[in-house]
């Protein structure tokens, strides 16, 4: 009950991950009114499942409100630089479980290219817990190995790993770079907490000028959150991922916008327009 089905991050791909999601402002293309079937109720589990995420939600907050602080002072900015754009509780806490090879049914496995596929998270940063082996991550200085670029990240009982995000590295005009990272299948079950921190759904995301010079003009054009995030999901929906296996990277966080909007949209659009 209220399991999200997974897209394709890499076209053609396969996840075998199973995805429950909270949020406190809900996020959808769809339309109609889905609240009522969104989450279980109190006859399916104990303690009420949105009280339960809620306040983990709450908590999780001034984590990533002290690392929001964290990545301006590392990065030489005014302490408050991302923390007063944090407001709005536009993210989203996702928990995943990941069946081992052994619990799938023979269709599953024989189609499972992925626990989940190779991309980058659109948001600003996340919050990642594991209880087994299974994420793979791309470290900045592994970037040109291509595939054989992936490193097992760490199981650590009481720690978080943090991933950074699409919207940090366009802060930052690429000095900060989004961790590119997947899951792979195992013969373990595994599950896993993340808490996506994106920045309030209107905030306009650019380089930053602290970030930008004439020997490093700006590489990342200009967008909010919210359409970011609905552009990403739309490209995943029609069913063109956000990784290109050919280059191993992102498609997401260097994605292309004109005055705000998608390019494909824009080229349509003008397209439409000189038709005659």
């Amino acid at each position: 009950h209220g399991e999200e089905v997974e897209l394709a991050y890499e076209p053609g791909s396969v996840a075998t991950v199973r995805a429950w999601d909270y949020s406190r402002t809900r996020f959808t293309l769809a339309g109609g009114d889905f609240d009522a079937m969104r989450y279980p109720g109190n006859d399916v589990i104990e303690p009420a499942f949105t009280d339960f995420l809620d306040d983990l939600y709450q908590r999780q907050n001034v984590l990533a409100k002290a690392m929001m602080v964290a990545f301006a002072e590392m990065l030489d900015l005014p302490p408050r630089t991302f923390a007063d754009m944090f407001e709005g509780d536009f993210g989203t806490i996702r928990l995943l479980s990941y069946p081992g090879n052994p619990q799938l049914s023979e269709g599953e496995a024989a189609t499972a290219t992925d626990g989940i596929a190779p991309h980058t998270d659109f948001e600003t940063f996340t919050l990642m817990h594991q209880d087994a082996p299974g994420l793979q991550l791309i470290p900045a200085n592994r970037r040109h190995l291509g595939g054989e670029a992936w490193v097992d990240a760490p199981v650590r009982a009481d720690e978080f790993i943090i991933i950074v995000g699409d919207i940090l590295e366009r802060f930052t005009n690429g000095t900060i770079t989004a961790t590119p990272h997947r899951v792979v299948v195992t013969t373990h079950p595994r599950s896993s907490i993340i808490r996506f921190n994106a920045v309030a759904a209107e905030t306009v995301v650019e380089p930053l000028p602290q970030f930008v010079s004439e020997a490093r003009p700006a590489r990342y054009s200009r967008v909010t959150m919210r359409t970011h995030m609905e552009t990403t999901i739309r490209n995943l929906e029609a069913g063109l991922g956000a990784w290109d296996r050919e280059l191993h990277r992102s498609t997401t966080a260097n994605y292309l916008y004109i005055d705000g909007e998608d390019h494909r949209k824009v080229a349509q659009e003008l397209s439409l327009q000189c038709k005659p």
